[in-house]
């Protein structure tokens, strides 16, 4: 759409991908080619006729609420609505972490759920692998935990406009100063936020049923997926005397050149 608006050497840099939550665009428009800010907009727009806002990114995912920076370049209002799986979601992108991305993942993850599952959610964000689960499988209870306040009081706002109140119980705070007051044990456990999951290995112990399933999210490169990467993930478990097998390797995105988001399904073995 823009051929012959900007040259061959513009082209190549612009971006040929950006991401639409709900009404809300995010993308990245490098500062090379941003005096073409307005003729991307007007592309946008003519392709997706009901967005109401265009953010760009300015900032990488940062901070202790692994929220990225945006500024507005069209429209005003950054809240929306997303639909995912008979499930909606209020978010605002510029205030928590929302991947339209991962939409996929929740769906496979929320389909291995069997019926009576008792699962945690670390750093649960607006409540979306909670509540797919919840609509989607039959769990006796899905406890989210969440540190971001704001993304907190989406995820309960969110409980409430999908009605799944009995069964999804939301949890603010630190994962590591809540989890272990928290009574029982968990049959199924997510670590979707493959920045920090690391950190937070040590506090499954205990936490996990003998032959209960742990969804462990981390980067790394395409080299490493088939062995590399299975090896080092079970070292790091043990190193907390936990033992694990990895049932599962599979890329669920890319997050840089070379660069993949993964998830490795593990079975706790005791």
């Amino acid at each position: 759409m823009l051929k012959g608006i900007a040259s061959d050497e513009e082209l190549n840099k612009i971006r040929r991908s950006f991401e639409i939550i709900g009404d809300v665009v995010t993308i990245d428009i490098p500062d090379e080619v941003i005096h073409l800010k307005d003729e991307i907009i007007k592309a946008i727009l003519k392709k997706h006729k009901r967005v109401k806002t265009i953010l760009r990114k300015i900032g990488e995912v940062n901070g202790v609420f692994r929220i990225a920076k945006y500024e507005i370049i069209y429209g005003s209002e950054t809240e929306t609505i997303v639909k995912e799986h008979g499930c909606r979601f209020l978010v605002d992108p510029t205030k928590v972490y929302y991947s339209v991305k991962l939409s996929g993942e929740r769906e496979r993850i929320a389909r291995l759920v069997k019926e009576g599952e008792r699962i945690l959610v670390m750093f649960a964000g607006v409540g979306p692998y909670a509540i797919v689960i919840a609509k989607l499988a039959k769990p006796s209870e899905v406890i989210g935990i969440e540190l971001n306040p704001k993304a907190a009081e989406y995820f309960r706002e969110n409980v409430r406009l999908n009605k799944v109140e009995d069964k999804v119980k939301v949890y603010e705070g630190d994962v590591r100063k809540l989890l272990p007051s928290i009574e029982g044990k968990f049959d199924r456990i997510l670590m979707p936020s493959p920045y920090i999951a690391e950190n937070f290995i040590s506090t499954l112990k205990g936490k996990i049923e003998k032959e209960g399933m742990i969804h462990y999210y981390t980067f790394a490169g395409k080299e490493e997926e088939n062995e590399i990467l299975p090896k080092k993930v079970m070292g790091l478990f043990k190193e907390q005397g936990i033992d694990v097998k990895v049932e599962n390797v599979k890329a669920c995105g890319n997050y840089a050149p070379y660069i993949y988001r993964y998830v490795l399904d593990l079975r706790f073995v005791d």
